[in-house]
């Protein structure tokens, strides 16, 4: 039983990470036609890049130095700031169509083809990213022979298992939250979840030795909320929380959410005044 819980746990971690993500993106996306199927086209991409990641994690692990493993994370972290960027505010100047056909959605959402692309990357790069960290660490279980591959695989079906049925509470609990305000509430939460991201990738930057950390440890918060600890990891996935900030990491947050949120209120306000144009056009008499 002692041998299957370190991968269990990492798996569990990952895998709650990867479903808070997607529970978040549905949640904001409720009414989009066939947001189902983009799910699993985006889950599946994900699954088979991680999948290939196995064949090459020798060399992604010492490449660059012994850096290629913080420089892989960090270019999936911020492709995934750009994809989950564009969803922002695709979402936000789509919201008022898509709340007004939450039951019965047509096929007439504007650019919908090019917003299921970017969907299915946003998914696509989430699962990606968390598999590929699943696949080195049992990687280097493996090669400590510490532990046999029973007791990792074991480890993992746990870990998922776990993982999936947290993900799914956190996505229903969300809809019923936020029945009335759904569209405004998961958007903020994109918002921060992108400015989270993209603090962790500069700290893989950090890491690599490519960007300075300015300031390590700007404060430190752990007495309060362990970064380790399931709340501490909560916050970590859903707000990008740091109990130990550097101060290139707080640059990094505090610009894309200055930006993103300056851009989502913008194009609020020019949907609504498109909206309001729309609704005095007199309709032609009969």
């Amino acid at each position: 039983m002692e041998e299957i819980i370190p991968t269990a746990t990492v798996v569990f971690r990952e895998v709650i990470e990867t479903a808070l993500i997607l529970g978040i993106v549905m949640a904001a996306t409720r009414g989009m036609p066939s947001r189902i199927k983009i799910a699993f086209v985006g889950l599946g991409v994900g699954l088979l890049g991680s999948m290939c990641i196995a064949f090459f994690t020798e060399a992604i692990s010492n490449a660059a130095e012994g850096m290629g493993q913080e420089l892989f994370n960090a270019a999936i972290m911020f492709t995934a700031v750009a994809c989950l960027s564009w969803t922002v505010i695709w979402m936000k100047s789509h919201g008022r169509q898509l709340a007004k056909n939450l039951k019965q959605v047509g096929q007439d959402v504007v650019s919908g083809d090019r917003s299921v692309y970017v969907l299915v990357g946003v998914i696509a790069l989430a699962t990606f990213r968390e598999g590929a960290e699943i696949v080195l660490f049992t990687y280097a279980m493996a090669s400590s022979g510490a532990f046999n591959v029973s007791a990792i695989i074991a480890g993992g079906m746990v870990g998922a298992t776990g993982g999936a049925i947290i993900g799914t509470m956190f996505y229903f609990g969300l809809l019923k939250a936020a029945q009335k305000h759904l569209f405004a509430i998961t958007g903020w939460m994109l918002i921060f979840l992108t400015a989270g991201m993209a603090a962790h990738g500069a700290s893989f930057l950090i890491q690599a030795d490519i960007l300075p950390a300015l300031i390590p440890n700007m404060w430190d918060t752990s007495w309060l909320v362990s970064g380790h600890g399931f709340f501490g990891q909560l916050l970590s996935v859903l707000i990008g929380y740091n109990p130990r900030p550097s101060g290139m990491e707080l640059i990094f947050y505090a610009g894309v959410l200055l930006l993103l949120g300056v851009a989502y209120l913008l194009v609020g306000k020019q949907t609504q005044s498109s909206a309001r144009k729309t609704d005095q056009v007199p309709t032609p008499a009969e």
